[in-house]
């Protein structure tokens, strides 16, 4: 089996130090290294087909380039766990393309069971109730970044979907006497921000959901938040009484007659990137507080 190169190999060939040729390979500016030394080494990586480890990146670096994202999937709210899922997809696609690491850090309602990493960068944290959100920011003193949450602490960022806005365009589109079904949110504020500005006789939750209910807004003018739950309530609604709240473009999925009020996730998860690598730059004048329109 051929012998792996490493660094050592590399700075014996040079005739330099680990230390030098560690920063030369992960491109570090703030150590004085002449051009010569530099483009010697680099040649010489080349030649040899040397690939830097993480852990000598890391050494080298300060950083692990590995993000935590945590979050909650209730087991009574499959619609609103395909929606984390969608949004950590197009997170870990970006993560990716920025060549960061994700550890993956799934939180249950009734353990204190928040895997403790010490070597994550950052933390993206979604839809977490007040009480996860205290048991994770106690484990971890490095950036949180949280999505669908509304914390109020200067301390974290937080980001999450302007559903009131997007609820009045669809009530511009359906009536105002318009029933809202929704799934169960973790976070409390965020959910009771949500509807903020409707009567709670009008808030219906997927976990109310009753024959009872189904007889009640089958004639009724509704507003459904989120693609999932509004496939699994179609049959039940007409497709003229009803307004989707959703990420999908794609109108193929509903009834040629649904409305559809478009939530852009894509640009949620593009801030939420941008934010992040913010926070890892230590650049803390950004908005705490981001809405997403």
């Amino acid at each position: 089996m051929e012998k792996k190169v490493t660094v050592k190999d590399v700075a014996r060939e040079a005739g330099v130090s680990v230390a030098t040729v560690s920063y030369i390979m992960n491109n570090r500016t703030d150590q004085k290294i002449s051009s010569e030394t530099r483009k010697k080494v680099l040649q010489i990586a080349n030649l040899l087909n040397y690939r830097p480890s993480h852990a000598a990146i890391s050494l080298a670096t300060g950083k692990t380039n590995i993000i935590g994202v945590a979050y909650y999937l209730d087991p009574n709210t499959p619609s609103r766990n395909m929606e984390i899922n969608t949004f950590v997809n197009l997170i870990i696609e970006r993560l990716n393309r920025m060549k960061y690491d994700i550890l993956f850090m799934p939180i249950t309602e009734d353990e204190d069971n928040i895997r403790t990493n010490r070597n994550i960068d950052a933390v993206i944290a979604i839809d977490l109730s007040h009480e996860q959100f205290k048991r994770l920011s106690e484990k971890y003193y490095v950036p949180v970044i949280n999505v669908d949450m509304i914390i109020n602490d200067k301390l974290f960022f937080q980001i999450y979907t302007d559903y009131p806005l997007l609820i009045s365009k669809a009530m511009d589109i359906i009536g105002n006497d318009s029933y809202i079904l929704l799934d169960k949110y973790a976070n409390e504020k965020f959910c009771n921000y949500i509807t903020e500005n409707v009567p709670d006789d009008k808030i219906i939750t997927i976990t109310d959901f009753s024959e009872d209910i189904l007889r009640l807004i089958s004639d009724k003018k509704v507003i459904v938040i989120g693609t999932y739950l509004a496939l699994m309530i179609q049959p039940y609604i007409k497709a003229d009484n009803m307004v989707v709240i959703s990420p999908e473009e794609n109108k193929n999925m509903f009834s040629p007659t649904t409305k559809i009020v478009y939530n852009d996730v894509s640009k949620k998860a593009n801030l939420t990137m941008n934010i992040l690598l913010n926070a890892l730059n230590r650049n803390f004048e950004l908005n705490h507080d981001c809405k997403v329109r």
